[in-house]
């Protein structure tokens, strides 16, 4: 599916031969991350110039394009609810199954719901499988086995995160790979790598999407992936890497992490650690995917969501950029809802 981003413009990059920028120190974490080591580490650029981005020249390369998430994700719904109307029109239906344990995460609670909400608004159905905190894996794992034999259930999903002590693999392995519409079942991680599933992980996928619908041709590119997580970090590079990107996976061992951003036509920032790409590791007119979701406190007391991109100090940089919040968000929820009605078409058979 090809969607045409709104506030995108093309932006050519820049030959490799661009002059390296200097590198500056790692910004301090307001949380412990999986780079949060990295601010004092051998290696990892540290320096002594002053880390204050400058302003940019009035004469200077004009701000990142927006790659917004919102636009695409809307646009990607709309596209759904025709594709739900076929699979209708045909006496069929579109339903997803989702299990939530009760493990103290009101958020995780919310955002079932109001998922719950977005799949109603598209004709979905959604049912919501509530298992209490005192669930162990057998409960879980017995629930994800009914809803494997269920001929009316097309879709599961398992929402995180699980009591302590039960861990997420070991259920995930669980769910029928024609099922899993998050592609966390090993088995589909592994399609991937050889073309053979679409039903990807959504935030990779989303990832993905949002480049190619930018128009950005990945074929040949010097791809940087800041983070290396099973969910996240590792799926984008294995989709980038389908597309014939030249990709590199970095994390938290990885040497020279602001040398590689700088050498990089496209970053992916997936770290998990706020703003930790800065303006001295990204070349003009390169291409930036911030997957980070973080939440700051500010001077003043209050709460801020931020990427793992210092976007104000990168956008006048980067040739596209994507802002956190309304860039990867909207888009991992629009690729679980395609991949609930992906799995619904192949069921019917409505798939080559």
């Amino acid at each position: 599916m090809r969607v045409s981003a709104v506030q995108v413009r093309p932006c050519p990059l820049v030959p490799r031969t661009a002059a390296p920028r200097t590198a500056e120190p790692w910004p301090e974490a307001s949380r412990p991350g999986p780079f949060s080591f990295l601010r004092h580490a051998p290696g990892s650029g540290r320096r002594n110039n002053d880390p204050t981005p400058k302003p940019p020249d009035p004469g200077g390369p004009m701000p990142a394009s927006i790659i917004d998430g919102k636009a695409m994700a809307r646009t990607i719904r709309e596209k759904l609810g025709e594709r739900i109307k076929a699979i209708r029109a045909r006496g069929g239906v579109v339903r997803l199954d989702a299990i939530l344990v009760d493990a103290g995460d009101n958020a995780a609670r919310v955002y079932a719901h109001n998922q719950g909400a977005r799949c109603e608004d598209l004709g979905i159905e959604y049912k919501l499988h509530e298992l209490s905190a005192s669930s162990g894996f057998d409960e879980i794992a017995g629930r994800v086995l009914l809803l494997n034999e269920n001929d009316r259930v097309q879709a599961i999903m398992l929402h995180m995160p699980l009591p302590e002590g039960v861990d997420p693999y070991s259920v995930q392995r669980l769910i029928d790979p024609d099922k899993d519409v998050e592609g966390v079942n090993p088995a589909n991680i592994g399609n991937i790598v050889y073309g053979r599933s679409s039903l990807a992980p959504c935030t990779a996928l989303a990832t993905v999407t949002m480049l190619e619908n930018a128009g950005v041709e990945l074929r040949g590119k010097r791809a940087v992936v800041v983070g290396a997580g099973d969910v996240v970090g590792k799926p984008i590079a294995v989709l980038l890497m389908r597309r014939e990107a030249t990709v590199i996976s970095c994390n938290i061992h990885t040497e020279g992490l602001n040398e590689l951003c700088a050498s990089a036509d496209v970053i992916v920032a997936a770290a998990g650690v706020p703003e930790l790409v800065k303006a001295p590791m990204v070349r003009p007119g390169a291409v930036i995917i911030d997957v980070g979701v973080n939440r700051v406190e500010q001077p003043d007391g209050k709460m801020k969501t931020v990427g793992d991109v210092a976007f104000d100090e990168v956008s006048p940089i980067a040739g596209m950029i994507s802002p956190v919040p309304g860039g990867v968000g909207p888009m991992t929820v629009a690729m679980l809802l395609s991949n609930v009605v992906e799995a619904a078409e192949r069921r019917m058979g409505m798939l080559g």
